[in-house]
C-alpha cells in the first residue's frame, strides 16, 4: 500500500488541519490517524487524505488502485456530528469501513464474472473524493458533505447531502420545524414552481415535460442561507444523470408566510 501525505490550510472549514495517514503494511485494515494540536479557537478540526491504496494486495497489477480524497471533519466528541457523517463511528473506523466497502464491491464483481474472464481495465483505477463545508451564523450552523467516487462503470458519481443543526438545542433541524403544520402542498408548489424556472419551463407545465422523471418530486436536502431555504438533489434522484445537480433557492421574502413563528425566529439569525 502506498501513502501520498498533503496537509494544507482550508480557510473555509476551519484554520487548523490535522494530519491523516494510512500506514504501509497490514492492508486495507491499517488505516491510522493522528492529529495535531488542538486549536482552542477552532470549532473543529480536520483530518486531510491524500493517498492511494491496493485493494487488493494479493492480486498485484490485477488490484484496483484507490485513490482517496478526503478532508473529514474530526467531531471531537460532538455524537450529533459524528452521528450524521460517519453513522456513529470514529472518522479513522469510517476510513477503515470506506475502504473496506470497495474491496468488497471488488470481491462480488470477481466473483460474478465468467470463469477465466479479465475485469475490464476500467474497473483498476478507482477514487473517492470526500469533503466538508461548514457555515455558521449566529445559532445556526449548516454542513455540506460533497463526495464524487468512481469505481467502474460509464461515469463516476457526484452527491451533496446537508444538515442544519440548532447550536443552541443540540439537534438537526427539520422542515417541519420551519414551517406552518397544514402548508405542505403551497410549499410543493413553491418547490416545483422553481424548479420549472430551474429548467425553462412554462409556468403551470408538468415537470415531466422537461427532464424530471415525474411532474411532482420528493422534497430532497435543503439548507438555510441568508438569502433562502435552498434544496437540492443529486443525480438520478428527480432528474438523469445528464442534467447534473439541481439546486434551487427559496427566497424567504417569497415564502414568509409559510413560516412558523419558530421558523421565522431561526432565519431571524441571519441578521
Amino acid at each position: 500500500m502506498t501513502a501520498i501525505f498533503n496537509m494544507k490550510r482550508i480557510p473555509w472549514i476551519l484554520p487548523v488541519l490535522s494530519l491523516v495517514f494510512i500506514a504501509c503494511a497490514g492492508g486495507p485494515k491499517s488505516t491510522a490517524l493522528q492529529k495535531g494540536p488542538m486549536a482552542q479557537t477552532a470549532p473543529y478540526e480536520a483530518f486531510v487524505l491524500n493517498t492511494e491504496t491496493v485493494l487488493l494486495p494479493d492480486l498485484g497489477k490485477k488490484s484496483p488502485r484507490m485513490e482517496l480524497s478526503l478532508i473529514l471533519l474530526d467531531p471531537a466528541g460532538d455524537d450529533l456530528l459524528q452521528g450524521f457523517l460517519y453513522d456513529g463511528a470514529k472518522p479513522e473506523d469510517y476510513v477503515n469501513d470506506l475502504i473496506q466497502t470497495y474491496t468488497d464491491f471488488y470481491r462480488e464483481i470477481l466473483a460474478m464474472r465468467d470463469e477465466g474472464e479479465e475485469p475490464p481495465a476500467a474497473l483498476l483505477a478507482w477514487s473517492h473524493k470526500e469533503s466538508h463545508r461548514v457555515h455558521t451564523y449566529s445559532r445556526l450552523q449548516v454542513i455540506a458533505r460533497t463526495k464524487e467516487y468512481y469505481s467502474g462503470g460509464a461515469h463516476g458519481m457526484r452527491e451533496k447531502n446537508y444538515w442544519v443543526i440548532d447550536l443552541v438545542e443540540k439537534k438537526q433541524i427539520q422542515l417541519g420545524d420551519l414551517f406552518l403544520e397544514g402548508t405542505e402542498a403551497v410549499l410543493q408548489t413553491h418547490i416545483e414552481d422553481a424548479l420549472r424556472v430551474y429548467s425553462d419551463l412554462e409556468p403551470g407545465v408538468p415537470l415531466s415535460r422537461g427532464y424530471y422523471f415525474n411532474d411532482s418530486v420528493e422534497v430532497g436536502d435543503f439548507f438555510l442561507a441568508p438569502q433562502g431555504i435552498g434544496f437540492h438533489w443529486n443525480p438520478y434522484e428527480i432528474a438523469p444523470y445528464s442534467v447534473g445537480p439541481v439546486k434551487i433557492t427559496l427566497p424567504y421574502e417569497e415564502i414568509g408566510d409559510l413560516l412558523s413563528p419558530r421558523g421565522k425566529f431561526l432565519i431571524s439569525q441571519f441578521n
